[in-house]
């Protein structure tokens, strides 16, 4: 088995390493172009917002004036778009995880998106459809505590609903209707 010779043999160090660097020196339109190829594979797998890919680009290395810059030829060429990601966004959270406005809003603004796209995109949710996100949530969740007493029921539904962000009225009301369906069981279960 043939040993690789090392770069630099020990028996010559003068401890001048400034022949030997590491990773040579990029041009700035190399380092730039490098930083978008990592930006454009992370869009490749999950959407981002114009605030988020900023905070990639400048952790990447790019300065705040080359992420701006970056950023607009992104949104030009159709890679960002923050509306339309709140858009989405909305609709996943509602109607799959159950969260209210509040629980969305907070998530929305945590990804960078601005404040008048969160309105905006929020605006299609009203208070019947937050309280049958609610009432569904809790439907399904107090199928899955039926080993427990009513009390216990109703502690952990109305937690369940407070967590992801409902107001107190909405997990009263819904928490009262999902007990009504409740099914009863007599005596003691044993597993």
């Amino acid at each position: 088995m043939r040993s690789v010779p090392s770069r630099r043999s020990a028996a010559f160090d003068d401890g001048d390493d400034d022949d030997f660097d590491d990773e040579p020196q990029l041009s700035d339109e190399e380092r730039l172009a490098r930083v978008s190829d990592t930006v454009v594979r992370a869009l490749g797998r999950r959407q981002l917002s114009a605030g988020e890919t900023q905070a990639l680009l400048e952790a990447q290395g790019a300065s705040s004036d080359e992420a701006e810059t970056l950023v607009a030829r992104y949104e030009e060429l159709g890679y960002l778009n923050d509306a339309a990601l709140a858009e989405t966004l909305v609709e996943r959270m509602s109607d799959r995880d159950h969260k209210s406005r509040g629980a969305i809003a907070r998530e929305l603004s945590a990804r960078k998106i601005p404040g008048e796209l969160v309105t905006a995109a929020l605006e299609g949710l009203d208070d019947d459809h937050e309280f049958s996100l609610a009432l569904d949530a809790a439907t399904k969740r107090v199928g899955q505590l039926s080993a427990y007493d009513d009390q216990t029921v109703e502690r952990r539904l109305m937690g369940f609903l407070t967590r992801r962000g409902f107001n107190s009225t909405i997990v009263r009301e819904a928490t009262r209707r999902a007990l009504a369906t409740r099914k009863r069981f007599g005596g003691p279960r044993f597993r």
